[in-house]
């Protein structure tokens, strides 16, 4: 009965020795070693990056995102080859935290979709194409407007005698002369986005249109018309549109300017035919780009695994210095053998067993142990069965004496290159995301650069037209220089297409950089370039007040000889001050308007009733010296009507500054607001009054009624008195009448206008920061700080230290070396056993004389020379960095000199462009066609190199603080101070809290040599 337990326990202990030696056979899974072989990485890099004070990041994952392109979804210890057949558009951006690029672009503004006779944009001045100057490409002088087909005449003065032409055209240019002035202080922002309709100026006259709509709302008042008339803008025609590449067209449509210009063009179509050309890919910002870099840049990755294999390099010569067991000779095996020899045969097995443990010890010593048992059956011998065993315990320990470095050269090497490789990836993250920053913002410079070419080719594309228009009526201009307008809008033409096909290649090129592949739609958000554009923008004009304030100061000083001039460059100063504190609050996203601000309105209504009293006074002063003369009815009359007219201006305005003054005081009460309605209607009533009087006069002229001419000349004279004395009734308390005292008046307007510019500060917001760096404070920050240059002092280290291993080599090599033998025998025979046990033990020494060390001695001298090289390359690295650093400062510098230079460019040609404009219209002096173009292409050309310098200033800023390595990337791999134009560096760090092993750091626990301990 007690059988049963026994062999129980026996076949369990059989069973279990079975399913050991299955498992042992088997070994680990795969997911084991994996996971393993992670977490002794993870340890090691924790530890490292302990010792090293943090400076170093944290150990990337190289697991790839599952967002990743190259993401392969089979089992990792198993991987499936992929579909070896290619396919095209297999990959999707996915979710990203640092925004969604598939969010739509905001609300596309279009213009109104009123019937196109309704579709009208006042303008403060001819600056640019008049209405009547834009036609289709193809007309004849009877398709020609009206007015286009009469002669040259001023049209305000209708029939004109012959002797008084000279005078008309004079009064003509006087007056858009100061159309002029006034137009330049049109809104400079819309200017940038939408100078093709500079010719009209409606952008900036609609606002203020709706503006002093709204003041003068409440009692009734309209806008004069006579001070911004109503141009009209006439559409592009739609085959010069499908003249250009769809590719072209669908990058246009990403400007509200040139969406406007198309809404233009096709009217009703337009919102179907822009939504069809606006892109749907996905938008991407500069986070977005960095994030997606993150996991889909194929060298990135290849960092990441590179860092990781050197770390698990560095887990296998850790491993050298435990006690582990021998890569191979542990385990068991059987042999079966069956001889035979004639008669006789013979059966037995043979069952060897190994294993071995060594180590490396701290002082370079080498242990080994191993144990080996050898079992011998033979069934059927001579002597019938027979066993032999055999065991047997070895012992080793060997030591070096003089090479002892050398031994711990492999694992030295290997805890250092954890570190070089730590510092290697950061350092080419962080360079790598300045790459795709200049990658992103040289792609929204040619994103701006299609934006300035689409409007200059409309500009161009317009003064073509209304060149070859003017040369069909007649012959009003050369042909010569319609053909300079045709080339020059063939030159813009082809400018565009280029620039589009560039940011195509662009495109692609950043797809590639990213890792994406390139024939994924993407597109860029243009958020961060209409923030730049507004700054660009406001950095222009507060340059345009600044060179109106300097004319007025200027005229100030000249006791105000021309006080029409002086007015006008008020009006222009005021507006632009306004358009300047409207670009700051946009770029601060204020809504609630500055003091200075509510201050403009009042002064520019003021400034106005000057201008038009001065006006009133000159065209009196003309009437009465051509009453004096012999001078025709017709003149007489037309003089008169204009001068009724301007004194009407007068009253509007005066009514207007009144109301005003009333608003900023205690608001509009009751009986003012009544008062000024029966002014409002007076004025009217008289505006109807002189228009029958001139409808009269026309008709009795065509009829020949002459003698109706004389009740007419008395009705408008009556008509004239009753002006003088509503005019008197309102403005004279406003303007004094006597000219000493209008001058005063007219100094204190202007001086309190330069008053409130110089109160304003506009050096908060637009331009760029002053580069107050000190060289040598950015010198030493980046010697400090640059992880390149930290690993150049690592290789000069190991360059050392090899010159101490090669001397080692010449040494004479002493080893020691300690054996220890256990061993047993036991044979058995039939019954008969007989066993023998034993020991040995071994002490030698073995020395090998340095008595031709012809090769160490060349290591050991190459090994000399490698030092000097690495110091010299040491010492190199620290003048390139200090020459970049040198460089950087001198680039920003430059490149903020180079945009204010820019900038005064731009606002330059800006006032260049309307002058030759106007000039040219006009046919002023010898201005011709070449000088337009001219003009308008240093026009381009300075916008083009202010938005070049702004983003070269950014890419500038940007290298900076890579060079002196103070961008700290997040966790998405972007730096957040981007886009914080300030060039501010972090301060100078204490050296050893930046690199608190300048040299590297030896293992604590091996017994390096003196001279090794000393040098790190």
């Amino acid at each position: 009965m007690k059988a049963l337990p026994l062999a129980s326990a026996r076949l369990k202990l059989c069973f279990a020795a079975a399913v050991l030696v299955i498992v042992i056979a088997g070994g680990c899974s795969r997911a084991f070693y994996r996971r393993q072989a992670d977490t002794d990485v993870y340890s090691l890099y924790a530890e490292k990056r302990a010792e090293e004070a943090y400076v170093i990041p944290q150990l990337p994952g190289i697991q790839v995102d599952p967002r990743s392109r190259f993401f392969d979804p089979s089992p990792d210890d198993c991987p499936e080859l992929p579909i070896p057949e290619p396919t095209l558009y297999g990959y999707s951006l996915p979710p990203l935290a640092t925004g969604d690029p598939y969010v739509a672009p905001g609300t596309m503004e279009t213009l109104s979709d009123e019937p196109e006779s309704e579709m009208i944009e006042s303008s403060e001045a001819p600056e640019g194409d008049s209405g009547e100057e834009l036609f289709p490409p193809v007309v004849t002088p009877e398709e020609l407007p009206e007015e286009l087909n009469q002669p040259e005449t001023d049209l305000a003065s209708f029939e004109t005698p012959a002797n008084d032409l000279d005078s008309e055209i004079e009064r003509k240019v006087a007056e858009r002369r100061q159309a002029t002035e006034l137009a330049s202080g049109e809104h400079f922002a819309t200017l940038l986005t939408q100078f093709a309709n500079e010719a009209s100026g409606a952008e900036a006259a609609a606002e203020e249109g709706d503006v002093e709509a709204g003041d003068q709302a409440s009692i009734g008042m309209q806008r004069d018309d006579e001070e911004d008339g109503n141009l009209r803008i006439v559409p592009i025609p739609p085959e010069f549109w499908d003249k250009l590449p769809e590719s072209c067209l669908r990058r246009m449509m990403e400007f509200d300017s040139a969406r406007q210009e198309y809404q233009r063009t096709y009217r009703n179509e337009a919102a179907g035919r822009i939504e069809s050309l606006r892109s749907d890919a996905p938008r991407l910002t500069l986070p977005m780009i960095a994030e997606l870099s993150t996991f889909n840049n194929r060298a990135l990755q290849t960092q990441k695994e590179t860092l990781y294999r050197v770390a698990l390099s560095l887990t296998a010569q850790r491993y050298e210095y435990l006690l582990r067991p021998v890569r191979r000779g542990n385990g068991t095996g059987t042999t079966y053998q069956y001889f035979r020899s004639d008669s006789t045969s013979q059966t037995g097995v043979t069952v060897p067993t190994g294993v071995s443990v060594s180590r490396t010890t701290a002082t370079a010593g080498q242990f080994l142990s191993s144990f080996a048992n050898d079992v011998v059956l033979t069934f059927n011998g001579p002597q019938g069965f027979s066993a032999n065993i055999a065991s047997e315990l070895l012992i080793n320990f060997q030591q070096t004496i003089f090479q002892r470095d050398i031994v711990f050269e492999s694992l030295t090497q290997s805890e250092r290159n954890v570190i070089y490789a730590a510092r290697d990836y950061i350092r080419f993250q962080r360079t790598l995301f300045v790459s795709l920053a200049e990658r992103y913002y040289r792609l929204l410079l040619t994103y701006r650069q299609i934006e300035i070419s689409s409007l200059d080719y409309f500009s161009n594309l317009r003064a073509f037209l209304q060149g070859r228009a003017e040369y069909l009526q007649a012959g009003r201009i050369p042909r010569v220089q319609v053909d300079q307008f045709e080339q020059n809008a063939l030159s813009s033409s082809s400018s565009l297409v280029r620039d589009c096909n560039n940011l195509e290649t662009s495109l692609d090129r950043l797809k590639l950089d990213v890792g994406l592949p390139p024939e994924m739609a993407l597109n860029l958000n243009l958020e961060e370039l209409e923030t730049l554009t507004a700054s660009d923008s406001l950095t222009v004009t507060r340059q345009l007040v600044t060179r109106t304030r300097r004319s007025l100061l200027d005229a100030e000083g000249a006791q105000l000889s021309d006080r029409n001039a002086a007015v006008n460059g008020a009006i222009v100063l005021i507006r632009r001050l306004e358009e300047t504190l409207q670009a700051r609050r946009e770029i601060q996203g204020t809504s609630e308007p500055t003091e200075a601000e509510l201050q403009t309105p009042r002064l520019t209504a003021k400034l106005r009733l000057l201008e038009a009293r001065l006006q009133s006074d000159a065209l009196k002063q003309d009437r009465d010296r051509l009453l004096k003369a012999d001078t025709a009815p017709a003149t007489a009359f037309y003089r008169t009507v204009d001068l009724v007219d301007s004194l009407m201006l007068q009253v509007q305005r005066a009514l207007n500054y009144d109301a005003i003054v009333s608003e900023e005081n205690s608001g509009i009460i009751g009986e003012e607001a009544a008062q000024l309605n029966v002014d409002s209607r007076t004025v009217d009533a008289t505006y109807e009054t002189l228009d029958q009087l001139v409808l009269s006069w026309k008709t009795a002229e065509a009829n020949q009624n002459f003698d109706e001419f004389d009740d007419l000349v008395d009705a408008i004279n009556r008509l004239l008195a009753a002006s003088e004395e509503l005019a008197a009734s309102h403005v004279d308390r406003l303007v004094p009448r006597d000219p000493k005292e209008l001058d005063s008046e007219i100094q204190a307007t202007i001086s309190e206008s330069i008053g409130l510019v110089d109160q304003v500060e506009t050096s908060d917001l637009g331009g760029l920061d002053p580069v107050d760096v000190e060289t040598d404070q950015a010198m030493l920050l980046a010697l400090y700080q640059r992880l390149d240059l930290a690993n150049q002092r690592g290789d000069l280290a190991d360059a050392r230290r090899q010159i101490k291993l090669a001397a080692d080599n010449l040494r004479s090599i002493l080893d020691l070396n300690v054996t220890h033998r256990l061993f047993t025998n036991r044979n058995i025979i039939n019954n008969f056993e007989s066993s023998a046990d034993g020991s040995n033990t071994r002490l030698s020494f073995s020395l090998d004389t340095p008595l031709n060390r012809r090769l160490e001695r060349n290591t050991y001298r190459v090994a000399l020379i490698d030092y000097n090289r690495t110091r010299r390359a040491l010492i190199e690295q620290e003048d390139n960095i200090k020459f970049a650093i040198r460089e950087d400062l001198r680039q920003l510098r430059l490149r903020r000199n180079q945009f204010e230079i820019s900038v005064a460019r731009a606002a330059l040609a800006y006032e260049r462009v309307v002058s030759t404009r106007l000039q040219l219209q006009l046919s002023v002096g010898n201005v011709v066609a070449r000088d337009f173009l001219e003009a308008q292409q240093a026009f381009t050309s300075a916008l083009n190199s202010v938005a070049s310098d702004h983003i070269s200033f950014i890419l500038e800023r940007i290298a900076l603080f890579l060079d002196t390595e103070s961008i700290r990337l997040n966790e998405y791999g972007y730096w957040d101070e981007t886009r914080d134009d300030r060039v501010v560096l972090p301060a100078v760090p204490d050296f050893y809290d930046m690199n608190p092993n300048p040299y590297g750091r030896l293992p604590a626990c091996l017994k390096y040599s003196d001279e090794i301990r000393q040098n790190h």
